[in-house]
């Protein structure tokens, strides 16, 4: 994924922990945060010293980090969310664009009912907007 993708992303509809996350490190940041330790805890010290996270993160990023999380172990969303609404978003495009649900499940490796599901989620999002 590119990082300019990452314009796309639907903060809202991440989960909440990804969302604070975000609203401490802001969206790049949070994305490379997920894409390196997603899925595991990862220790945020009180001094920034003591972190390979500076070598991951922006100074004032790690000292926002620090000042929310410091002393505790943060457990890190995968990066799957991101990747998944970017992937639900292509595929409404292309069906908006006449492919059938049997071509996008076979180029995206899902069943025929996952596009289905998908297809329907875009729609019940134009219906409640």
């Amino acid at each position: 994924m590119e990082l300019s993708d990452l314009n796309r992303i639907d903060i809202t509809q991440l989960p909440h922990s990804l969302q604070a996350l975000i609203a401490c490190v802001g969206l790049e940041s949070a994305y490379r945060l997920t894409c390196i330790y997603g899925g595991r805890p990862k220790y945020i010290p009180k001094h920034p010293g003591r972190t390979t996270l500076a070598d991951v993160l922006p100074s004032e990023q790690l000292e926002a980090l620090i000042k929310r999380y410091a002393g505790t172990a943060l457990e890190i969303p995968k990066p799957d969310h991101f990747n998944r609404q970017l992937r639900n978003q292509q595929i409404q495009q292309e069906s908006s664009h006449g492919l059938s649900r049997s071509v996008l499940a076979d180029k995206y490796g899902l069943s025929l009912r996952q596009i289905g599901n998908i297809r329907r989620q875009e729609a019940h999002a134009r219906h409640t907007a």
